[in-house]
């Protein structure tokens, strides 16, 4: 059975999440940048949008290189907040298992997801479906993502990586080749810049050289395991399932209001539908959980929690149930009316996995 794999990139996370929440960065370069403290430049871009790309600012660039490179500009270099990206990305993983048969996060910005049996092994509904979580996520949080979809998570990759920022490429099974081969060796999920660099010393610099390239040549300079993946990716085969990665450490489920509120119950309301679905998230992982959250996201998209440790953890709905609501009321008298509203459960362990990313890093 062919599966339909996809993979969903956050264009530009941090960047994108600073813009949407400060709008008068629009049409700046914007840097988030990890401070090391040292001195006032010491530390690394994280993060650049696309304008600040147009001057070649990279990831791991130098704070001090990138404002060389942006002398003369009205850019701006913001710190690091990372729990509020954290927020952000949690409400779109949440939403992309609500739509996808079952995704594996990968990082915060980015996941595969299996939506075979959702799009009933169709190609053509499975886009459809992929640009409806194209359109919401944009709805809900203003950002714009990047997918792709393909027969298995190598291809899946690559055609995520195709089309930036905001695009969505599909590669289904009868084009995977004529998609790959044109491609730059380094394209290929798992191929570094040293395995690129031995790569091209060789005369390998297309994906289409790396399937067709000799196996005793590749086991020599990877060892078996990685020149056997590099084989099959290269010749987009990849069996690997979706599956979620281990160290699991929150799930949550967040709604928007049919209008922004501060009434209690009329949130109560709309907001309880969600603990049964969280609990069944929870009990299909087999979880327990020690702490239980309410989100409110504010009409200006500023974000508040109230959290409550339990004394034991607990799989229990009633857990949910019963302390969702104070915590809510606690939250509605500091915060007053709510665009958005949420629950969170969280302080639990996934079992072990081993995923391809994983045996990759």
């Amino acid at each position: 059975m062919t599966r339909v794999v996809g993979h969903l990139d956050l264009d530009y996370f941090f960047a994108q999440v600073e813009e949407v929440h400060n709008p008068s960065l629009g049409g700046l370069p914007v840097l988030v940048c990890v401070y090391s403290g040292r001195t006032e430049d010491s530390g690394v871009v994280s993060t650049a949008n696309y304008k600040a790309r147009e001057f070649g600012i990279k990831s791991g660039m130098s704070i001090a290189l990138a404002k060389k490179r942006l002398k003369g500009t009205d850019a701006r270099f913001l710190q690091l907040h990372h729990e509020m990206y954290e927020d952000t990305s949690e409400r779109i993983m949440s939403l992309l298992r609500e739509e996808t048969d079952a995704i594996e996060q990968t990082g915060i910005d980015e996941a595969f997801f299996d939506i075979t049996g959702k799009s009933k092994n169709d190609f053509a509904l499975a886009a459809s479906t992929a640009s409806e979580i194209k359109r919401e996520v944009l709805r809900r949080e203003k950002l714009t993502c990047s997918i792709g979809l393909g027969p298995n998570k190598v291809v899946a990759k690559l055609a995520s990586d195709f089309r930036k920022p905001d695009g969505l490429t599909v590669v289904p099974p009868q084009s995977v080749r004529s998609f790959m081969d044109p491609m730059s060796v380094d394209r290929l999920y798992g191929v570094g810049t040293k395995s690129s660099a031995l790569l091209k010393e060789k005369g390998i610099t297309t994906i289409s050289d790396l399937a067709s390239a000799d196996f005793p040549l590749l086991e020599g300079l990877f060892g078996r395991k990685i020149a056997v993946y590099f084989r099959d990716a290269a010749n987009g085969v990849d069996d690997e399932p979706v599956r979620e990665k281990s160290g699991i450490t929150q799930l949550s489920r967040i709604i928007t209001l049919k209008k922004d509120s501060q009434d209690l119950n009329v949130i109560l309301m709309q907001l309880q539908p969600t603990f049964e679905n969280l609990h069944g998230r929870v009990t299909e992982r087999a979880l327990v959980f020690k702490s239980i959250s309410v989100i409110g996201i504010l009409p200006d998209l500023s974000i508040r929690t109230r959290t409550k440790t339990l004394d034991k953890p607990t799989a229990q709905l009633s857990a949910i149930a019963e302390n969702a609501p104070l915590l809510l009321e606690s939250l509605l008298k500091e915060c007053g009316e709510l665009r958005r509203v949420g629950v969170k459960v969280a302080d639990f362990d996934a079992k072990a996995q081993t995923s391809l990313a994983e045996f990759l890093r």
